[in-house]
């Protein structure tokens, strides 16, 4: 029987990239044996599959979005009639969805179900583990940036996102009880442990398929300092998510910065509990898993290390003159408001409104004042609608 790798993720290790290579390989693949499987593959990816487990054993509907055009509770059948149909010549069978990594109630039956679909095969669970810090910079900066749209503190933010309230160790075990210990193969992502720095080739050479050709890049590249701050605000005023790459695009003009990367966002003293908590579950995963060899090259930098996320208000200032100038134009008059309202909130918050000049704060009250349907009206009637 050929060897299945199931490759979980997690989110937020190229598996966008990894998806779109592999699928985009189908035919060459197939060639030597491997088996990208598509029928049952909405996009690059086999979120149905995961879909199809969550929605029979958490009682979970799953968003249309994941399934495309293929029909619900048939993507296990759909998997198995495909791989019967290669089955000449067959020596491994990839699938690939990250939704299965962030998984924690009712985990068990799922992977039991996973087990009696696959049985028979050898199954090889393939995880990439991305440092913690970076991760939950990354996803906060992402989720700012964003369609949901986050707005509120990366303290709340944290403590309530399921994926980095996971615990590393705990999603491994789980995984290692069901399928065996040695069967589990943990990837760091960090570049510096990839042939070549790249995860392309890394992943190629933890399966045992043919090398591919392909690049990796960052598909939700991080925004600036300023810029996060300002969509954090205009986050809390409310707009349409639809709206969302229009208001990036504005922001983005309005103060030009360079991605950031790696930042802090909260207090050291937080992030200190943090890291150790981090430290804790790395440490025990190398010494069970790794033969004690650490998991990631580069340790978690100490809160000394890192910089922290701060709004200079000479960028503020910077900011409320280009929005004056970018929103004067008569073709983005119905966003005057949602940006005057957000302008007024960082002006609160950060004790810069009297060091506006009067035209400034005169145009900006003119704006709040302005008669057009705000966005937040149109969030409540797009919701209505929907």
């Amino acid at each position: 029987m050929p060897t299945v790798y199931l490759h979980i993720g997690a989110p937020k290790t190229a598996t966008s990239t990894l998806q779109r290579v592999l699928a985009r390989n189908h035919r060459q693949l197939l060639k030597s044996g491997i088996l990208y499987p598509k029928d049952c593959r909405s996009g690059d990816a086999h979120h149905t599959l995961a879909c199809d487990l969550i929605e029979t054993h958490q009682e979970i509907r799953m968003p249309d979005l994941w399934y495309g055009s293929l029909p619900r509770q048939q993507s296990w059948e759909l998997l198995l009639r495909e791989i019967q149909a290669h089955r000449n010549g067959l020596k491994s069978v990839i699938l690939s969805t990250e939704l299965l990594f962030g998984q924690n109630y009712r985990l068990e039956l799922m992977l039991k179900e996973i087990k009696s679909r696959l049985e028979g095969f050898d199954i090889k669970v393939v995880a990439y583990l991305r440092r913690q810090d970076q991760l939950y910079s990354s996803f906060y900066n992402q989720d700012v940036k964003g369609t949901r749209q986050w707005a509120t503190s990366a303290y709340e933010f944290y403590e309530t996102h399921q994926l980095l309230r996971l615990d590393y160790y705990i999603v491994v075990q789980a995984w290692s009880r069901a399928f065996g210990k040695n069967n589990v193969l943990l990837r760091p992502f960090e570049k510096e442990q990839w042939p070549e720095g790249s995860i392309i080739a890394d992943f190629c050479a933890t399966t045992k398929i043919p090398q591919l050709k392909g690049r990796y890049r960052d598909q939700n590249e991080s925004i600036g300092s300023t810029q996060l701050y300002m969509k954090r605000c205009l986050n809390r005023v409310g707009f349409p998510k639809g709206k969302n790459d229009e208001v990036i695009a504005l922001v983005q003009e309005m103060i030009p910065e360079k991605p950031a990367k790696g930042l802090l966002y909260v207090n050291k003293s937080l992030y200190r509990k943090y890291r150790a908590y981090w430290e804790a579950i790395n440490n025990r995963l190398s010494r069970e898993y790794l033969d004690a060899r650490p998991l990631f090259e580069h340790p978690i930098p100490d809160p000394e290390d890192v910089e922290l996320h701060e709004v200079n208000l000479e960028d503020m200032a910077v900011f409320t003159g280009n929005c004056l100038n970018v929103l004067g134009k008569s073709s983005y008059a119905a966003y005057r408001p949602l940006f005057a309202k957000a302008v007024l909130l960082a002006a609160i918050e950060l004790h810069f409104w009297e060091k506006l000049p009067e035209y400034a704060r005169h145009t900006l009250q003119e704006w709040l004042a302005t008669s057009k349907q705000s966005f937040a009206e149109q969030t409540d009637q797009d919701s209505r609608e929907e």
